[in-house]
């Protein structure tokens, strides 16, 4: 197994800013293919892999399959269960386009090359399925835009627990509802979530200056420190003071290993 080196951390941070923006998807697989080949760690491996599918609603069949050879051939055949794991809860899909894009996508490749084919196949598999985490992301504003680079002494906003790059969605929906005092404004995000809400209208009070509003946020599944330095600092610019409650502590590589089937050293 490979060391890491600083260029190579330098260029795993591009890659992953390049996958949450959306830009450079093509350059992004070639890093991650790479990074698989020289079996740099099987666990940020997979992480990768996952960003990738989430912020992309799934890989087009023909980059999942090939990544997924690649990756168990450079950290062994075991590891079909650790994918099946990861297919199953939803953080390695592949996509599966619409029955009518297929007609058509079948009917234009007849009348081209079979390179230019393979292309139309791959831009057919992105428009069968938007991404939902670009939509949130755009409705969220979650990866925020800066002129010049983000000033980490005088940090303006959540995103500084990421040198800018990237608002936590969980932290985000808990302040557009803290805001708003509602979910009134939010449908389009929680359709997009897949999920429902329930809420009262939170009622405005009378605080005294000395007096802060206490906020119970309850995360099912785990949180990270990530998430809780953002709710921190969003509460002390709102006036607003957070107990958390939740049942595990949980960073990427925790959530990762659980879904491995064999004993990884990483």
């Amino acid at each position: 197994m490979k060391k890491k080196t600083k260029q190579d951390f330098q260029e795993l941070l591009k890659t992953e800013h390049s996958l949450l923006e959306g830009f450079d998807i093509r350059e992004s697989i070639s890093f991650i293919e790479e990074h698989i080949n020289r079996q740099v760690s099987p666990v940020e491996s997979l992480r990768l892999l996952c960003l990738l599918s989430i912020t992309e609603n799934g890989l087009i069949s023909k980059d999942y399959r090939s990544l997924k050879t690649q990756y168990l051939q450079s950290y062994g055949p075991e590891h079909l269960l650790t994918l099946s794991n990861l297919k199953r809860v939803g953080l390695l899909t592949e996509q599966v386009p619409g029955e009518t894009l297929t007609v058509v996508e079948s009917k234009m490749s007849k009348l081209v090359t079979d390179k230019a084919a393979g292309k139309l196949s791959d831009a057919f598999s992105s428009l069968a399925r938007k991404s939902n985490f670009r939509g949130l992301s755009k409705k969220l504003n979650l990866i925020p835009h800066v002129d010049g680079e983000y000033d980490l002494k005088i940090p303006r906003d959540m995103a500084y627990i990421f040198s800018g790059a990237y608002i936590p969605l969980s932290c985000k929906i808990i302040e557009q509802v803290l805001d708003r005092k509602t979910w009134i404004g939010l449908e389009e995000v929680v359709r997009l979530l897949n999920g429902n809400e329930f809420s009262d209208a939170l009622s405005e009070g009378s605080p005294t200056s000395d007096s802060q509003r206490l906020i119970l946020a309850v995360f099912l599944g785990g949180c990270t420190f990530s998430e809780i330095s953002a709710l921190r600092f969003f509460g002390k610019s709102k006036g607003y003071r957070f107990i958390f409650l939740t049942t595990a502590i949980t960073n990427s590589a925790r959530l990762l290993e659980a879904m491995v089937e064999t004993s990884l050293n990483v």
